[in-house]
Order: structure tokens, then C-alpha cells, then sequence
């Protein structure tokens, strides 16, 4: 299967990886908008053709995939559309509806791997799961060989499913990432940077636990047991920090809340 990706960036170098050993995938070209150092490494790292043009797309490919931020992905489709595809095209996102591509071939897809990706991560792909949808059954099953041969956990699930997958993968992910960037700034803010390592044990512990108990079942600390006292002292300490004052407040009331529901 000839392919032609969209995108140089990290969504599309994990992809790209994950295809690198398959001799059934053959990642023949990439388009980036400019020649870029990251993008010229892509190209050099992946053997593959390096278009920064949308006209020297080739149009002979067997799948596109698109793999562009969320919010390009919009404007990317509108340049390909006058390229009139025969081959099917994809995205990679988990919060664009299917519906985004309707008009750019006749075989359109959605290729979404759940996961979080940033230069240097080593990705497990055989316990990533990866969320297929398709605008018909024959290309819901291309799909479906493609993720087989990287992927454990394959499933195949509409739009509006996705959609609150991803929102719930935003707050498992990128919000406790927040938090503990926060947790960090107030270590190394008020005693030493080295001392950010204090925080590793519990980090691990916590995730840890999430493989035998459910996350309300393994809630503990000052909210969970509605301790005032000490939740009056945390927010002292944090009275010239508004917005982590605000943070503190809105979670600890959510514990709350979730420890007194069934």
C-alpha cells in the first residue's frame, strides 16, 4: 500500500514509525509546507519524498493521512479537494468529525490512535488503541488491517463516540499534566528543583494503583476525607496564587462531590 502523509509533526513521525517495519506500508511521500529542518530529517529519517507544494502531491497513492493539528486539518482538506483523490483519505484526530472530509474523495477515514505523542517517546503501539471509523465497509476493513498489524486494541467507533473519548483522554492526560507541572513549580518555587524527584514515588504509586482500583475508589487526601482544616492551610499558602487558588477549590469541591455520590 502506497502511502502519502500530510504532516511532519509528531502525530505524523509516531504514525510513520509505526509503519517503519511493515513491507506491506510504503510511506513514499510527505508534504510539509516548507522545507523545514524537522521536516527535511522526516523525509531523510523516513526515505521519503519531501513536497512542500500541494500540486506535487502525488495522486496515484493508495491512502492519505492526514496528521496536522486539530484545528488545520479544515483548510488542509480544502487545498486537496481540487487534487481529486482516487485513493482514500484519512485523519488522525480524535475531536474532527468524519463529515470534514466528505468532499475531498470518495473513500474518506478516520485513523486514531489514543495515545500522547512527543519527540523522543518511545510508543507502545501493541497496547495503544486505535479508534477506526470509515464512510463504508470496505474501507472501514483497509483500516482495520492497517491498525491490526500495529495495534493490540483495535476498535471501530463513530464520530460522536470519539469525540468523548477524547475529552475524557484530555482530562486523564493533558490536565493531570497541568497539575503536576504545577506540583513541580511550587517544589522547586519554594524549596530546590532537585527536590521535584520527592514527587516521583507518589506519581508512580498513583498510576500504579489505577491497574487494580478505580480512580474513585483510589481517591484519598485532604478533599476525599472533607479535612477543612488542612484544605484552609493549602489555600494560605496559595493566596497570592489566584488561578491555582481557583484550581484548588473547583477540584477539591469536585472530590467532594464525587466521594458523596454512589
Amino acid at each position: 500500500m502506497n502511502i502519502v502523509i500530510i504532516g511532519t509533526g509528531n502525530v505524523a513521525y509516531h504514525i510513520a514509525d509505526s509503519f517503519k517495519n511493515n513491507s506491506k506500508l510504503n510511506l513514499f511521500q510527505a508534504f510539509n509546507h516548507s522545507k523545514s529542518k524537522d521536516a527535511k530529517n522526516y523525509s531523510k529519517y523516513f526515505e521519503c519524498d519531501l513536497v512542500t507544494s500541494y500540486d506535487a502531491i502525488d495522486r496515484n497513492a493508495d491512502l492519505y493521512i492526514i496528521a496536522v493539528k486539530d484545528d488545520a486539518i479544515v483548510e488542509v482538506v480544502k487545498n486537496l479537494i481540487p487534487l481529486k483523490f482516487h485513493g482514500m483519505v484519512i485523519h488522525t484526530s480524535g475531536s474532527v468529525d468524519l463529515m470534514a472530509l466528505k468532499n475531498v474523495a470518495s473513500s474518506t477515514g478516520v485513523f486514531y490512535p489514543l495515545q500522547t505523542f512527543y519527540k523522543g517517546a518511545e510508543i507502545n503501539w501493541k497496547t495503544t488503541p486505535v479508534l477506526l471509523e470509515a464512510n463504508s465497509k470496505s474501507g472501514l476493513n483497509r483500516l482495520q488491517k492497517i491498525a491490526s498489524a500495529i495495534s493490540g486494541n483495535v476498535k471501530v467507533m463513530d464520530s460522536k463516540s470519539r469525540l468523548q473519548v477524547h475529552l475524557a483522554a484530555v482530562f486523564a492526560c493533558n490536565f493531570t499534566n497541568a497539575l503536576y507541572a504545577s506540583a513541580y513549580e511550587i517544589i522547586q518555587k519554594n524549596l530546590s528543583k532537585k527536590d521535584t524527584n520527592l514527587l516521583q514515588p507518589i506519581i508512580l504509586h498513583s498510576f500504579q494503583k489505577l491497574q487494580k482500583v478505580q480512580p474513585k475508589k483510589a481517591q484519598t487526601g485532604p478533599a476525599m476525607r472533607n479535612d477543612q482544616t488542612v484544605i484552609q492551610k493549602h489555600l494560605t499558602l496559595l493566596k497570592n496564587e489566584k488561578q491555582l487558588s481557583q484550581v484548588y477549590k473547583l477540584l477539591s469541591d469536585l472530590i467532594i462531590t464525587q466521594q458523596n455520590s454512589k
